[in-house]
């Protein structure tokens, strides 16, 4: 039809077209392209953990005792003991009292937030939350109020004008923040509920496994654990594998599972999946040398990059942007970085606001400081 030839060619225009690329592996800190190696700045495979060996060999037994796949969904045959048992070691970990696991990390905000929140409840966002958390207020039907980014003075002006308005609410944030790589501030917001009587939310994919004294996340680090009332994290970005969860209170856990869609109608994550977080969640708690590098390196490159004049917002993680502006310059200089066999994705709308394009790079375990140095280097020579 004439009318997506029409709006791609606009997709087009506007420097925002995107495609698939053609991967033919990854492995470690090297990814590969059309026969090509490349050092992959981009992947949040944090750890590392994706390649672990032995994380490989968790999965690998897992298939051979439960398949390949799952099934069923959770509620039909879709359970096994593997399943149970990463539950309940997620909430220990967690230091919470249930824990339910997802498909992706998409699946459990958007089926959370929605089962959890209704047409007559109100939610207060960060302006800058991840599009799964937006596309569940939405999906909710509740009153959707954004307070400006890390601005708890505006979200306390916000609860005092509609909190009392609604029989629900619910505040709502990115722990690390996907583009921005800053943290939110958790313990602001936790003296805010003792106030205004509001469930506290948190999305802890950025944060899982690299902060926090134990590596249970930013609100570990912030010492706000038993404040929070829901966490949602990925197995899919520190765990190295695939999947999510919720964990909690033993009692809105238990009602995700009566009432929650994108729990009850899919097939559960595969054994394979849930072996390997497993054993990740083992070398999390043992191994904290990992986060420990990928911090030490991620200040080191923000440092470089703060000499060379370059935006890197309030990063203080271990994604770093930097903010180029114009979408096109996006793309031309991560086309330059690519040609010299560096792969750090262009960040475009409607991923991050208009007129924010940047590079997004990020710093997992397998970067050595060489390999950062290459990347200043040639940054310096590109800008």
């Amino acid at each position: 039809m004439d009318f997506f030839k029409e709006e791609l060619r606009k997709i087009k225009d506007l420097n925002l077209f995107r495609e698939i690329k053609k991967i033919s592996n990854s492995n470690g800190k090297y990814i590969y392209i059309n026969g090509k190696k490349y050092i992959d700045f981009s992947s949040n495979n944090y750890l590392g953990l994706k390649d672990d060996e032995r994380v490989k060999d968790a999965a690998i037994e897992a298939i051979k005792k439960y398949g390949v796949g799952s099934g069923a969904s959770r509620l039909v045959t879709g359970t096994n003991e593997l399943y149970n048992r990463l539950e309940n070691e997620i909430s220990n970990f967690k230091n919470t009292e249930a824990t339910l696991l997802f498909n992706s990390g998409y699946d459990a905000n958007l089926g959370s937030i929605s089962t959890i929140m209704d047409k007559n409840d109100v939610i207060f966002s960060d302006k800058l939350n991840h599009a799964s958390i937006i596309d569940g207020i939405f999906l909710s039907k509740s009153k959707l109020i954004r307070y400006k980014h890390n601005d708890i003075n505006d979200l306390e002006d916000k609860l005092i004008k509609n909190r009392k308005n609604y029989k629900k609410a619910l505040v709502i944030t990115d722990s690390i923040f996907s583009m921005d790589g800053d943290k939110a501030n958790l313990q602001d917001i936790a003296k805010l509920k003792e106030k205004y009587d509001f469930l506290f939310m948190i999305d802890e994919a950025h944060g899982t496994g690299i902060f926090g004294k134990n590596g249970i996340g930013l609100a570990e680090e912030q010492n706000v654990l038993g404040k929070v009332d829901i966490t949602m994290g990925t197995l899919g970005k520190s765990f190295g594998t695939q999947g999510a969860y919720i964990t909690g209170k033993k009692d809105i856990i238990e009602y995700l599972v009566n009432r929650c869609r994108s729990f009850i109608f899919t097939t559960a994550i595969a054994p394979s999946a849930i072996g390997a977080a497993l054993k990740s969640l083992e070398i999390i708690k043992k191994e904290a040398k990992r986060r420990e590098k990928i911090l030490r390196n991620s200040d080191y490159l923000r440092k470089e990059l703060l000499k060379l004049g370059l935006d890197t917002q309030n990063s203080s993680s271990q994604i770093i942007p930097i903010i180029i502006g114009e979408e096109k310059k996006a793309l031309e200089i991560s086309q330059k970085l690519f040609e010299e066999n560096l792969f750090v994705s262009a960040i475009r709308k409607p991923t991050v606001p208009s007129g924010t394009a940047r590079l997004r790079i990020s710093i997992n375990y397998n970067i050595d400081k060489d390999d950062i140095d290459k990347l200043i280097s040639i940054l310096k020579n590109i800008l």
